[in-house]
């Protein structure tokens, strides 16, 4: 029996330029960059936009969140679900008959996300490994699971960065340089948590894993 998948590996597709939409309502912007054919989500300043229609490869329109109607706009993520900053497109996280290898920045993503999953003292080899992740996937979320998942993401980028610092066969691309929320929103009224981070590697590739409760 497959695991449930609970983790979708998304690529954070470049941003050019971003523009209201003029006389359109609700509020929406204007998103112009590059390959939009698989845009999956949009995110505007940490929030998921509830609705975009891609016009073409390189322009889209996001609706603005109803939270941020009245407020001056810095951010914009658009996620693909095509991963193509690997030398697969598509990675499979279910446990199947006939597990698939990867490499490259899937590979370091997994391993991020297995070690943010997990809790600390669940490996008897590595007790200090994992970010406590697994346990807020699991809940419902309340006032303190932002400051929660901020600390996760924060324990497990350290934790890795410091174990393959001591390896140096490790090639670039699946060394971790960075860890970094780049939208995270939480609804304590539907105990809800959406949170996506994105990892760059030291050949300077990325790429955005996105995890809800």
């Amino acid at each position: 029996m497959d695991s449930i998948q609970l983790i979708r590996l998304l690529d954070v597709l470049r941003v050019n330029s971003i523009q209201n939409a003029v006389g359109v309502s609700p509020r929406s912007i204007i998103v112009k960059g590059e390959d939009f054919r698989n845009v999956e989500t949009v995110t505007i300043d940490g929030f998921v936009s509830p609705a975009f229609v891609v016009y073409s490869m390189t322009e889209l329109v996001a609706e603005v969140p109803s939270v941020l109607v009245q407020s001056t706009l810095s951010s914009v993520t658009v996620l693909s679900s095509a991963l193509t900053l690997t030398e697969r497109s598509l990675v499979d996280f279910t446990f199947g008959s006939r597990p698939k290898k990867i490499r490259g920045t899937a590979a370091l993503m997994q391993l991020f996300l297995r070690i943010l999953l997990r809790s600390q003292g669940s490996n008897r080899f590595h007790p200090r490994s994992g970010g406590g992740m697994l346990k807020l996937v699991a809940g419902s979320a309340s006032g303190r699971t932002a400051a929660d998942i901020a600390i996760a993401v924060q324990t497990a980028k350290q934790y890795l960065i410091n174990v393959q610092t001591t390896n140096r066969n490790i090639p670039p691309s699946e060394r971790l340089l960075s860890a970094e929320i780049q939208a995270l929103n939480v609804d304590p009224m539907s105990t809800t948590a959406f949170v996506t981070i994105v990892l760059t590697s030291h050949s300077g590739t990325r790429g955005a894993a996105t995890i809800t409760t």
